[in-house]
């Protein structure tokens, strides 16, 4: 996976790319054979691994939210990775199945695994759920998340930022704007950003800053492709 770099929001905004930019990466990167599936893995599992280094997650009560995206796949590389890890996991499908094959096969191999699911139609559930959790994970939307939140992604995002417990968010918080930095009023407030391969926009507006925290890059494989 390669190390991690904790990168200060004072940088130049050449050095961030737009979420178009970043398709335009990872698909020379699959073509160039490092596939989607595994950019996705790697993603995953370097999230987890920062994440059990922060905090110690055996016996933990892990909360993870997954969108119906990529990013919702990302979530399940990394209830999978905390699972192994002996945390206690369980997640949230915000807005029902995944729907990308990378996801959905991510979501399979959770299931297989035996790690706790519920939707928001189990409403007194997901309720309860935020209210235990030692820690929430955001995997939702990804960087080209646009316009407002609607429900119910709305709700469990005003459920979290009620929450108490340390919230990480997978490459951007949901509700953020990555190109352009405008947030929704009920983004959720992170206070840590895990961000896959290099940092957007918003990462660099110091405005940002209430819903990132603290801005963690963390490599998933394809820095030579990024070069190019």
């Amino acid at each position: 996976m390669g190390g991690e770099a904790i990168f200060s929001r004072q940088a130049t905004a050449a050095e961030a790319v737009t979420s178009a930019q970043m398709k335009d990466i990872e698909r020379r990167a699959d073509e160039a054979g490092l596939s989607y599936y595994q950019m996705m893995e790697n993603a995953g599992t370097g999230a987890a691994e920062h994440i059990a280094a922060q905090w110690s997650v055996a016996g933990k009560r892990v909360l993870i939210v997954c969108g119906k995206g990529n990013n919702g796949g990302d979530g399940f590389v990394v209830a999978r990775k905390l699972t192994e890890m002996g945390a206690s996991v369980k997640l949230i499908l915000v807005e029902g199945e995944p729907k990308t094959v990378d996801a959905v096969k991510n979501r399979q191999i959770c299931e297989a695994m035996a790690i706790p699911m519920i939707e928001m139609t189990e409403e007194k559930e997901v309720s309860h759920s935020v209210e235990v959790a030692d820690l929430i994970i955001d995997g939702i939307y990804g960087t080209g998340f646009r316009g407002v939140l609607r429900e119910p992604v709305r709700k469990l995002a005003r459920m979290i930022n009620r929450s108490k417990v340390p919230v990480s968010a997978l490459d951007i918080p949901s509700g953020l704007n990555g190109d352009t930095g405008e947030a929704d009023k009920d983004t959720v407030r992170a206070d840590c950003t895990i961000v896959f391969h290099q940092r957007k926009p918003a990462h660099m507006d110091e405005k940002c800053s209430r819903y990132c925290g603290r801005i963690i890059c963390i490599s998933i494989g394809i820095e030579s492709l990024s070069k190019e």
